[in-house]
């Protein structure tokens, strides 16, 4: 016997997850908003042709919404242990208590000036950037991926330095252990000797710590440094970024370096995902492939001071890391429609069942980095960098308040 009561909240439920108005699904079905109502309030429940529709765009089965719940539970970033609220909070609160030499929007990382007695580069700054991949080294160790680790770790750092327009210099490895295990530890310092040759950054010595009291015998923390050195006469000054420049993005090749946190609490309630094969790769193996390095691609364009604005895409999605970089009074308007979505992102929508805004909030979902370029620039970044990888605009700077204005939907119809 169905339940219409549960069947209607469980529609009202998923609407709203979709931010839709009543008027706004019925039209996407082609009927009346009184219809979508009457399920609502469990007065009755959709014909079999609209159940199908409604599966597909709610990304739910039709037997999900016939027992008016979901086979798995709703996943978010929160619920997986990442208040994304509370840490920009503490962020701005200890703002207040460091000396901060210096500061740009688009890094956050450490930025001194050589402008002190000892040194007589005043125009040159040194920068640095630690980078700690905790639950993505969780994964990777548990599966056997740490070669994968340690070049993502290095692209990673290099991409940070870059939105600055930075030189990377060297790297340094600090190797945290629960007991001492020889293999592991020659391993991952074989992959850093490999990766930082093949990115041409030199690796400085390292350390290795054992704190057998602090962490679990099988634990190891990688924290990795960057440090490098900045002509402030190239660095990237967003305060010059106007209305009319246009926003570019760069494609990802996948997760990239975060949202691992919600990645691993799908893997433990929901196993089977580990049977996805995506790209012709299994799921571990897809989730697993390093960021792609976009320095070669933009350094050319920095050097020749033909960029306005770099961000790379780290944790939380894309809107809120481009958001750090627009100057006040400016907006910029997304077309949504206009990203290509990569096959893993596909994947996770299907079984976390989450809201689009979830998606973007979580994930890159497609956009691996952000260009913003002078409206008359646009055509030759965008054909040096379409050299390197695919690249698009996909949005523009206007006036207004909000910072981001986010227009259609993502395209999950096509790869």
């Amino acid at each position: 016997m169905l339940d219409y009561k549960k069947i209607g909240l469980y529609l009202l439920e998923k609407r709203k997850m979709h931010q839709l108005t009543q008027k706004q699904l019925a039209d996407q079905l082609n009927i009346s908003f009184q219809a979508v109502s009457r399920w609502e309030k469990g007065l009755s429940i959709p014909a079999v042709d609209l159940l199908n529709e409604l599966a597909n765009l709610f990304h739910v089965t039709v037997d999900e919404i016939l027992k008016g719940e979901d086979k798995w539970p709703v996943f978010s970033y929160e619920k997986s242990g990442v208040d994304v609220a509370k840490i920009d909070l503490i962020n701005q609160d200890l703002k207040t208590l460091f000396n901060q030499y210096s500061y740009n929007p688009s890094f956050r990382g450490a930025i001194y000036d050589l402008n002190d007695h000892l040194f007589s580069q005043k125009s040159l700054q040194i920068v640095s950037k630690v980078q700690e991949p905790v639950t993505k080294q969780k994964i990777a160790m548990e599966y056997g991926y740490i070669q994968e680790l340690v070049e993502d770790i290095i692209c990673t750092c290099i991409n940070d330095l870059l939105m600055i327009g930075a030189q990377p210099l060297f790297l340094t490895e600090t190797l945290i252990m629960g007991h001492l295990n020889k293999e592991i530890l020659e391993s991952i310092i074989r992959a850093f000797n490999i990766f930082s040759k093949k990115y041409d950054i030199k690796l400085l010595t390292g350390q290795c710590s054992i704190k057998s009291q602090s962490l679990q015998l099988n634990d190891c923390l990688i924290s990795t440094t960057i440090t490098g050195i900045l002509d402030k006469s190239k660095e990237i000054d967003t305060s010059y970024i106007t209305e009319g420049d246009i926003i570019l993005a760069i494609e990802s090749n996948g997760l990239h370096h975060y949202g691992y946190s919600l990645i691993d609490t799908l893997i433990s309630t929901i196993p089977e995902i580990k049977k996805e094969v995506i790209n012709g790769h299994y799921f571990i193996e897809e989730i697993m492939k390093p960021q792609y390095c976009y320095y070669e691609s933009l350094i050319d364009l920095i050097d020749k001071k033909r960029v306005k604005g770099l961000v790379n895409i780290s944790g939380c999605g894309f809107p809120r890391n481009l958001t750090r970089v627009i100057p006040q009074g400016l907006c910029t308007n997304i077309d949504l429609a206009k990203i290509k979505i990569p096959p893993i992102f596909h994947c996770l929508k299907k079984y976390l069942k989450v809201s689009d805004q979830e998606m973007l909030n979580t994930f890159n979902c497609g956009v691996g980095y952000i260009v913003i370029v002078d409206v008359n620039k646009q055509e030759e970044v965008l054909n040096h960098i379409n050299q390197y990888f695919p690249c698009k605009a996909i949005g523009i700077i206007q006036r207004g308040q909000k910072k981001i204005k986010l227009r259609n939907s993502l395209n999950w119809n096509e790869y």
